[in-house]
């Protein structure tokens, strides 16, 4: 019996692949579809928790995606918020493995740092194709962070139509910065304002990518007619947001109330909303429910982060780079 070889990727080889928003979008829209009609299997996302505060969390998410992929994968993600100021590393790093389906061998390892954040837009991308007024204009961004480029990146894509950018930040030299960046990468009007009131009030999306640990949006600054993606820390809108809201929708409900802490979760254990109020993103996607109906319509949308969307995109990353010859082929057995 011979070695078993699987490609590794790092960061510089997923990007030399040319993987972009286009590819990340086309492939967590089919995630989502692959899972509400029953291609894939889930288990819950492990949390191995240090201290968010203190230090830092692990993430281990494994998926199996049948349909066109067949393969089955882990991430392994680490968020430590310190390590920008402390370190001068990134808030998150990450390792996937991808494994063929029948055999169960490796057919690659590869940094995810940047397939993560990728999918993170595309998943509020995907909402956004169903769930925003396709007229929608403006956008608030709230928090300047990695994600939330991606976010913009993603929603340019599928709202073509938008022209302003409003973002806030606690740290307004990360909103100027971010202003500037995105203003010449998607040729948008993008601003950095003094509040989040400011960015909110008028918007018709609202994306809150922080770690907040109290409500930033307050239910008197949505607009009727918003489409509001919830993808932060949770806890970055008053509960009048949500129960105020025409449509509330989520990527997965099993795996939002296992994990406890999101705000649908939380209103959920209080009594504040029904679990079967609740729609689903791939039931919208596949025609079983209805998206977007009015252009009135206020919509709420909590994604929790599915390791199905991680296992789409990263297989469409490794036939890249097989196509392409990138990356560096080595032995298990050695």
């Amino acid at each position: 019996m011979g070695d078993i070889e699987f490609l590794y990727l790092n960061q510089a080889d997923v990007r030399a692949t040319g993987v972009d928003m286009h590819l990340a979008l086309k492939a967590v829209e089919e995630s989502f579809r692959l899972h509400h009609q029953g291609q894939t299997i889930l288990p819950h996302k492990t949390v191995l928790d240090m201290g968010e505060r203190e230090r830092g969390r692990g993430n281990a998410m494994p998926a199996y995606v049948g349909g066109d992929y067949e393969v089955f994968g882990i991430k392994w993600i680490a968020g430590f918020p310190g390590n920008p100021t402390l370190h001068g590393l990134p808030r998150g790093t990450g390792l996937f493995i991808l494994n063929d389906s029948w055999k169960g061998i490796p057919l690659a390892i590869m940094d995810c740092t940047l397939t993560s954040a990728m999918r993170t837009g595309a998943v509020t991308g995907v909402g956004a194709k169903y769930l925003a007024r396709q007229d929608s204009r403006s956008v608030a961004m709230i928090g300047a962070g990695v994600q939330a480029r991606t976010q913009l990146e993603a929603l340019k894509i599928v709202l073509p139509g938008l022209q302003e950018v409003r973002a806030y930040d606690v740290r307004h030299e990360a909103a100027e910065k971010y202003a500037e960046e995105m203003s010449a990468r998607l040729d948008l009007d993008v601003c950095a304002v003094g509040s989040a009131e400011a960015a909110v009030r008028d918007a018709d999306v609202v994306v809150t990518v922080t770690v907040a640990d109290e409500p930033i949006v307050k239910d008197a600054w949505m607009k009727p007619g918003s489409y509001f993606a919830a993808v932060g820390s949770y806890q970055e809108e008053e509960f009048a947001v949500v129960s105020n809201s025409d449509k509330v929708v989520v990527d997965g409900l099993e795996h939002v109330l296992h994990r406890e802490t999101p705000v649908i979760a939380l209103m959920i254990e209080q009594g504040l909303i029904e679990a079967g109020e609740i729609g689903d993103l791939g039931a919208i996607v596949c025609g079983d429910q209805p998206g977007r109906e009015t252009p009135d319509e206020r919509i709420f949308f909590s994604p929790i982060g599915m390791g199905t969307e991680d296992v789409c995109l990263c297989y469409e990353v490794f036939k890249l780079a097989q196509e392409k010859g990138i990356g560096r082929k080595l032995g298990l057995f050695g």
